[in-house]
């Protein structure tokens, strides 16, 4: 895999975390309580993996590509997470 490929690939998985992160949100809201909290675990151990497994070795094989916001020098643009999946009523 060369740099340009890397960088595909980790733009992916954050949109995929960005994604399970958003569903977290909707059951929270839709959801009853109990449930929200056992799909909350879910998802986490999930992200977890996902950060742990797949997005921590490849910013290791290419440390430019891990984002500023994990003490890294690459610029996310934040359009990578549109269209959100869900985005709840600001008074909620």
């Amino acid at each position: 895999m060369n740099k340009t490929e890397a960088e595909e690939l980790s733009i992916l998985l954050m949109q995929v975390s960005g994604k399970l992160d958003q569903s977290v949100r909707f059951v929270m809201d839709k959801d009853t309580k109990e449930n929200f909290e056992s799909y909350r675990s879910s998802a986490g151990k999930v992200m977890g993996e996902l950060f742990l497994d797949m997005l921590q070795p490849l910013w290791v094989r290419y440390p430019e590509l891990r984002p500023k916001e994990m003490d890294g020098i690459y610029e996310v643009n934040p359009q990578i997470h549109e269209p959100h999946f869900y985005q709840p009523d600001e008074n909620t």
